[in-house]
């Protein structure tokens, strides 16, 4: 990412058992080296957020980088009410949110639902976050990755909020509780977004 720790024969190497907790606190006083901890332990899960959400990967590379310098400059701000992680998440779904309302988001490649389409018919979906086993039998490669390509095709289709919470509960793995932090919504709003959300997931991918 683009926020680095400079190498300085003085620089500190900070501990890969370092708490999330103990790493913000030690970035709020100055530390620049236990910020990159932070940006290294969490990046990977945070573009794969991304590009699920947005559909293509070098939009959701330059999302990442705007996640990390806004939580880099708002730092202060965390109050540790909840994890860094739900915290992190939710900077970057607001710019995920704000990508898709910017005057040329899908010619930026992000998802164009009129244009979402099955593998077969030129799919503009995002390439799979997870590559298909190397050892996998080629005709269930192709498959897997036919899915995949039809799967985020459909993502692009559903509402924003259902989106979402698809996203972060199916493919991320949060919990409820966790998505109701990161979203800022009630739990029983999640359960609802991820209900409509599957439903219309599995509508569009039965007339695939």
């Amino acid at each position: 990412m683009g926020i680095r720790s400079k190498d300085t024969p003085s620089a500190r190497v900070v501990s890969s058992t370092a708490t999330d907790r103990g790493l913000v606190a030690e970035a709020v006083a100055g530390s620049r080296s236990a910020f990159t901890a932070l940006v290294q332990r969490h990046e990977g899960q945070i573009h794969a957020l991304l590009e699920r959400l947005c559909g293509c990967h070098e939009t959701a590379r330059d999302l990442a980088q705007e996640t990390f310098v806004s939580a880099f400059k708002n730092l202060h701000t965390f109050e540790h009410r909840s994890e860094f992680f739900t915290w992190l998440y939710r900077i970057a779904c607001n710019h995920a949110f704000t990508a898709r309302r910017r005057p040329n988001a899908f010619s930026s490649g992000l998802h164009d639902p009129s244009r979402a389409t099955s593998a077969h018919a030129g799919s503009t979906a995002a390439q799979p976050c997870e590559p298909v086993a190397p050892d996998t039998d080629v005709s269930v490669r192709l498959d897997q990755e036919e899915l995949r390509q039809q799967l985020a095709g459909a993502l692009g289709q559903i509402d924003e909020r259902f989106r979402q919470v698809v996203v972060l509960c199916d493919m991320q793995g949060a919990s409820y509780e966790e998505i109701a932090e990161i979203l800022d919504v009630p739990i029983g709003t999640v359960r609802s977004r991820l209900h409509r959300g599957r439903t219309s997931l599995r509508q569009i991918l039965a007339d695939l």
